[in-house]
């Protein structure tokens, strides 16, 4: 079988990255689309299920595996949520940035984003007790400014695009490490009545099998496998099983680095000064390519 040369130098000569996240839109989910929605109790309630019951299990799932993840979340699940939000950082894992009520950036102004994120820095940093350093756009849709807004309010990287399969750089140096919608569970398990979100929810083993040929794949090509899941969806029992299943597998297989998303934007940034060239992604129409690291 062709094995190509891999696609990146990772820490301890490993083959590939994980990088495990969890979008922990929780109310946010129903909120985004109807301020009404805390009347509608049943959907609702399906929503809340993944602050105060999807999380904590995720959590006790992370520790027995001795795998650090990245939670995304927005200022609001920080607010009414607080004891889980510092539950996430008391287990060592990264919270990053993810709007307030899971805003859309697209139609929004510079000003109406630019508001929204120095409120999430704050609400963030008042109740984790850590200023977030990473970014996720709601819905991974990213405006033109948004790389500009990032490196002026000091984050360190960003999670939202689907350009690559390892990091890049946009234009302003920014670091974005990318991921893809079929590393989502969102495609594979959400559904809700009305508002109609999603389809049908898909076996957890068709959904173990084309995720892990991926990370397979992703291993062979020296990737980094960048899974994103929410804690409502992933947080039910048989879906905790296939993630214990999967990342199980994954540590079994070997030459792996599971990493959280700062230390991913740390690694790729100590490589800058080694390297011939690295990947662009600029703002403008004209993308450069570079040779990466």
């Amino acid at each position: 079988m062709f094995t190509p040369a891999p696609r990146f130098r990772w820490p301890g000569g490993a083959r590939c990255a994980v990088m495990l996240c969890f979008d922990v839109d929780g109310e946010t989910t129903a909120l985004e689309q109807d301020a009404k929605a805390a009347c509608r109790v049943t959907t609702w309630s399906q929503c809340t299920y993944g602050p105060t019951v999807g999380v904590p299990r995720l959590l006790g799932l992370l520790d027995h595996l001795g795998v650090g993840a990245t939670f995304f979340v927005p200022a609001y699940i920080a607010r009414h949520h607080p004891q889980m939000t510092r539950a996430i950082i008391g287990s060592g894992h990264e919270i990053g940035a993810h709007g307030d009520i899971h805003e859309r950036l697209y139609g929004l102004t510079r000003e109406q984003e630019e508001a929204i994120l120095q409120r999430s820095i704050e609400d963030l940093t008042e109740i984790a007790g850590k200023r977030p350093i990473g970014y996720r756009a709601p819905w991974f849709e990213l405006n033109r400014w948004t790389p500009e807004l990032l490196l002026k309010h000091g984050f360190d990287y960003c999670a939202s695009g689907m350009g690559d399969d390892i990091p890049y750089q946009y234009a302003n140096g920014m670091i974005e490490i990318p991921g893809q919608w079929m590393l989502e569970d969102w495609e594979q398990f959400a559904f809700n009545a009305d508002p109609a979100w999603g389809s049908i929810p898909q076996n957890c083993a068709s959904v173990y099998e084309l995720w892990w040929r991926e990370f397979e794949a992703m291993h062979r090509y020296g990737c980094c496998f960048v899974l994103t899941l929410h804690p409502w969806l992933s947080g039910r029992p048989s879906r905790v099983q296939l993630l214990e299943r999967l990342i199980g597998d994954m540590q079994a297989k070997g030459d792996v680095w599971f990493a959280q998303g700062h230390e991913i934007a740390a690694w790729y940034r100590s490589q800058l000064s080694e390297s011939d060239g690295v990947a662009t992604r600029g703002t403008d129409d004209d993308f450069k390519i570079f040779k990466h690291a």
